[in-house]
């Protein structure tokens, strides 16, 4: 059921920003696969709290692991 709300949103992987393959087979690096933002591994607690799922392509989902998230730069601004 967690799976199934998550992909109802229709997302864009939210590792790389790009448009999901939400059609494409389970074992398609480009398919649909859901991610815990806090690794279940370290936070079995969140493992099926909605709020910790975010949608990504499987290939981003697997490079990731079960890392947890490094704070990033922020947003580029605007090209002069």
């Amino acid at each position: 059921m967690l799976r199934a709300n998550q992909a109802a949103k229709r997302l864009p992987c939210w590792i790389c920003e790009q448009p999901i393959n939400y059609n494409a087979g389970p074992d398609n690096d480009d398919s649909f696969s859901v991610d815990h933002f806090k690794p279940r591994s370290t936070h079995r607690h969140l493992a099926e709290e909605p709020s910790n799922l975010r949608s990504a392509h499987l290939r981003c989902n697997k490079s990731r692991g079960d890392r947890d998230v490094k704070p990033g730069l922020g947003f580029v601004a605007q090209t002069w």
